[in-house]
């Protein structure tokens, strides 16, 4: 007996199926996208401001307790509207005046504090001899003129007799041509002419042993010494350079003539000193070294990309390491290359130091300080300023929020100008002539994720 099923099937309709399944698949992608979005917001703790874009630094915001419960259905584009006010309140949002005041843009470099290299020296002798008396010491304060050591030299001694003696044959020519002058009639005129050759040649010698001694540092003038007899030259010309309360403490009979003074070629402070007495120095070996601290050189490393910022009589402020004083001046000198090492460009602002407060542990500018500069870029007299973690990138544009009710928030289009420290301008913040007066401080990091999250339902994302 053949049995009949009861039971029915209808046929299957693919059309309907894969309709069915292309609804599921749409279902399943918008579920997705969403979980992606959730998971990147979450791992960024909804931050996407202006710190990640047009080079801003980024803010740390603090992290979503709980989701908005926006009524996304209400809201107009660009608009978050929140059910209730204790779901605003969950969100941490803060509305916050908008404030006028002047702006400052600031390149924020490190820099050293270096000698001016136009007022440091390093001095040397110039001629071999042994250290004879150290007057002046490490950290010494000097004057222009004072004497840093003395030296004994047997290379002096030999130039000042080389003087001495071409001043006396100057002079015995010059008496041997005027005796030929007087008796002119009855000599041969080449022997007048021979005569007037001798006193021109010894002339050039005096000029040159003068010349000598005055390369070596001595005030020495011909016409001081000819008045002189052959003791007084002697006498004088030992001590020449010396100065007098050096030599009053000497015998004069048993001084010698080969001492030779280092000076000091101008105001400033011994900052270095390698002269032990009765050693024995070479010619040109630097033996001190003499620096005006009174102005003192900030070397700044300004990186490749903003070296096209920098401009001669910019503002610097210039703060060393481990100091709470802050020092001010302008750009001197700005490098034409950049460093190859470093890839930064070099620029340079002279500060006035005071010389006096040196002598306390912590005060005064001191040669290889490391510190940190900031070099005045741009300033604005009055500005409309707003927390930085205001403003957000909303994929497209920068956007402040403002109130636009009591549990709502409007997206406002602005652009961001000059950055100082928390704070930054922003400008064509007019619009429909309603001024800018309020936005969301802390929170707004939240809304702007809201906005994206509806734009991407939208598929304008």
């Amino acid at each position: 007996m053949q049995r009949r099923s009861t039971s029915s099937r209808s046929p299957v309709s693919w059309p309907a199926l894969l309709a069915a399944a292309g609804s599921w698949g749409l279902s399943l992608a918008t579920a997705s996208a969403l979980a992606a979005v959730g998971w990147f917001g979450h791992s960024t703790h909804w931050t996407f401001g202006i710190g990640g874009h047009a080079g801003y630094e980024g803010h740390a915001s603090s992290p979503v307790h709980a989701a908005p419960a926006a009524d996304a259905s209400a809201a107009a584009p660009g608009e978050v509207r929140f059910r209730s006010q204790e779901a605003v309140e969950r969100t941490g949002i803060e509305i916050v005046p908008v404030e006028k005041r002047p702006m400052v843009s600031e390149l924020v470099v490190n820099g050293v504090v270096a000698y001016d290299e136009r007022r440091i020296a390093q001095l040397s002798t110039r001629v071999p001899g042994s250290i004879w008396r150290v007057e002046k010491h490490l950290g010494d304060h000097v004057r222009k003129g004072d004497v840093l050591l003395v030296i004994d030299s047997q290379d002096v001694g030999q130039l000042k007799a080389d003087f001495l003696n071409a001043l006396v044959v100057f002079e015995s020519r010059r008496e041997q041509l005027a005796i030929l002058e007087e008796v002119k009639g009855a000599v041969m005129g080449r022997q007048l002419r021979e005569a007037r050759a001798a006193v021109r040649e010894a002339r050039n010698h005096l000029v040159n042993a003068e010349q000598s001694l005055v390369n070596l540092g001595f005030d020495v003038s011909v016409t001081d010494y000819e008045p002189l007899d052959d003791d007084a030259r002697a006498a004088r010309l030992r001590t020449v350079g010396l100065p007098p309360p050096l030599v009053a403490g000497l015998d004069p009979t048993r001084i010698t003539s080969n001492l030779l003074p280092l000076y000091a070629p101008f105001d400033g402070v011994v900052v270095g000193r390698e002269a032990v007495v009765g050693e024995v120095i070479e010619a040109a070996k630097p033996i001190f070294e003499v620096a005006d601290v009174s102005t003192m050189l900030l070397v700044l490393n300004v990186s490749k990309e903003d070296a096209g910022k920098v401009a001669i009589g910019q503002p610097v402020r210039f703060r060393p390491d481990g100091s709470d004083e802050e020092y001010e001046s302008r750009i001197t000198w700005i490098s034409t290359e950049v460093n190859e090492e470093t890839r930064t460009l070099q620029v340079r602002a002279e500060v006035a130091n005071d010389v006096r407060r040196l002598a306390s542990a912590s005060a005064g500018l001191r040669a290889n300080t490391y510190g940190s500069g900031r070099i005045e870029i741009e300033r604005r007299g009055t500005a409309v300023v707003v927390p930085l973690e205001s403003v957000q990138w909303d994929g497209s544009r920068w956007v402040v929020f403002v109130p636009a009710g009591d549990m709502a928030f409007a997206a406002r289009a602005v652009e961001p100008g000059v950055r100082d420290g928390p704070l930054v301008e922003i400008v064509d913040v007019v619009a429909d002539g309603t001024p800018l007066t309020r936005v969301v401080a802390a929170g707004s990091h939240v809304l702007k994720s809201q906005v994206l999250l509806e734009r991407m339902e939208r598929g304008e994302l």
